[in-house]
């Protein structure tokens, strides 16, 4: 099973999490701890072992808080601290979910923000009672800004707190500065670089990494094979080098071997090499024209080739350094929950991660085709600044080309869930006043495009540039605090003291009662209609 991923899961056993080595010192002293990771580092067991160790040394009763941007991000790493919690006789519940008695007796409780200050506000958790409060990857957190200030202020100062983050930024720093005084920073390297957005801070250098992620197991594996096809097909290495977890070597070595390619084991697996070579004779296995051959082998126990391959996320950054050292390419396949700590890992071994070239689908080639010509008739047509202001924190973070890749993405699935044009959605009756639509889902013409625009009234926010507000506070506290969309979201217009925001009409008074009252970084605001508007 990978470090943090779902128990059950067909995966090998996990290897020791580096974060939860090199950190013992500071959780067995109770210390506050900042680390720059993201799912796949371990970070579950460390937040369990806090809590264990918290609990222990406290009065009885204590209580420790996990917050999570999702649910399903909370059954995740629930079912990580399960084990080592439960070796203590602790019990791990996730809210929503479990009942009001087991919320009530729970040591451990895992779960997004809001419903945890409401259990506090309830009474039903005794926030006084708090002795570790964990912010599990705080940029993700930031919708949800406000409960999250309001669980931190509850806990008081006698908890301990951890805060984790996939991208380190001037509003992590910040909070490690208000509520974690001389938190233990991990890793030291990534705390050391520009943080993101910050000046000077350029793109990523070092050598690329080729990586492909896919979901299952299965996935990866498959498309472990398809990439050493491809190189063995090109005749550029006589010999590629994968390595994975001990668990993982004789599966992948199986799974490699049955596709045809000739595979060997490495020299200390003490026989291994025969039942290696077996495995591919049976499978009728035929060494290629070119004589090149793969060694399967565990973490360091391979020597790179030309071509090196890390399936699995590495458990830290020396196998790929090793391998960027002495290999000309370099490829890793993960889970795809693992892909921004894989990021984090090459950074700190001074690489850099690309996207492995994948093989089109000749069947979508028209479809893709009428998309992209949607796409740059929009670029002629739409108001592009909202756009840009709404995405403007992404785009500082990923990169343009990453970003509308994945609104790209969205919108293709979007297309592909919609019902046929002309046709109601379930439960839908058909609107015969509704704006016909050519083959490619466009309106046939522009004035079908300009009704479905929202018409917008102008919000007055009461907070500016001197509280260091950003479109992005705006957008994330709008959509986090109120029902409305991004797409619900228009110009925003940042002054000194205050900010205008467009907000479609329809949802306008909503947001107003619900952003009214609540926190834009951490200044609690006034917000309501603007007094121009009509």
């Amino acid at each position: 099973m990978d470090k943090d991923q779902p128990a059950g899961a067909a995966e090998t056993a996990p290897p020791p999490s580096e974060a939860l080595e090199t950190l013992a010192g500071a959780i067995e002293r109770g210390r506050h701890i900042a680390l720059v990771a993201a799912e796949g580092a371990g970070l579950a067991p460390l937040y369990a072992a806090a809590a264990v160790r918290d609990l222990a040394a406290g009065e009885t009763g204590g209580r420790a808080f996990v917050l999570t941007a999702t649910v399903d991000r909370a059954r995740r790493c629930a079912s990580r601290m399960h084990a080592v919690a439960r070796a203590a006789g602790h019990e791990v519940v996730v809210v929503p979910g479990a009942g009001a008695g087991a919320t009530g007796r729970a040591p451990i409780l895992v779960g997004p923000p809001a419903v945890l200050l409401e259990g506090v506000r309830r009474g039903d958790i005794p926030a006084a009672a708090l002795c570790t409060l964990v912010l599990d990857d705080v940029r993700a957190l930031e919708p949800a800004r406000a409960a999250v200030e309001a669980v931190v202020q509850a806990s008081g100062d006698g908890a301990r707190r951890i805060a984790t983050t996939h991208a380190r930024d001037a509003g992590f720093d910040e909070l490690i500065e208000r509520w974690l005084p001389r938190a233990r920073r991990w890793p030291n390297e990534l705390f050391a670089e520009p943080r993101a957005g910050a000046s000077g801070a350029g793109g990523a250098a070092g050598t690329p990494v080729a990586v492909a992620s896919r979901a299952t197991r299965e996935g990866r594996l498959a498309r472990l094979a398809e990439l050493l096809h491809d190189i063995t097909e090109t005749g550029a290495a006589t010999a590629i080098s994968v390595e994975t977890a001990p668990q993982a070597v004789a599966d992948v070595r199986a799974a490699l071997s049955v596709t045809g390619l000739r595979v060997v084991a490495t020299e200390t697996d003490d026989g291994a090499a025969e039942t290696g070579d077996a495995a591919a004779e049976g499978a009728g296995a035929a060494e290629t024209d070119d004589g090149a051959t793969v060694r399967v082998g565990a973490w360091g126990e391979v020597e790179a080739a030309a071509d090196a391959v890390a399936f699995e996320l590495p458990p830290s950054p020396e196998p790929l350094a090793r391998a960027a050292a002495a290999a000309e390419r370099c490829y890793a396949i993960v889970g795809t929950l693992h892909e921004r700590q894989l990021e984090l890992t090459a950074s700190r071994a001074g690489l850099r991660v690309a996207p492995l070239a994948e093989p089109a689908d000749p069947a979508l080639l028209d479809d893709v085709a009428a998309f992209r010509a949607r796409v740059s008739a929009a670029l002629e047509e739409q108001d592009l600044a909202s756009g840009a202001l709404l995405l403007a924190p992404l785009l500082e973070e990923h990169g343009a080309p990453r970003v509308a890749a994945a609104v790209a993405g969205l919108l293709r699935a979007a297309d592909r869930s919609a019902p046929p044009a002309g046709e109601a959605a379930p439960g839908q009756a058909a609107r015969s006043d509704a704006p016909t639509r050519d083959a490619a889902g466009a309106p046939t013409d522009a004035s079908a495009r300009r009704a479905t625009r929202p018409t917008w009234t102008k919000v007055f926010v009461g907070v500016g540039k001197r509280d260091g507000a950003g479109p992005g506070d705006l957008v994330g506290a709008i959509t986090g605090e109120t029902s409305a969309a991004g797409g619900q979201i228009g110009r925003i217009d940042i002054r000194q003291n205050f900010t205008l925001v467009d907000i479609d009409s329809l949802v306008a008074d909503a947001v107003v009662r619900s952003l009214d009252g609540s926190r834009i970084k951490g200044r609690q605001v006034v917000a309501r209609l603007d007094r121009g508007a009509r």
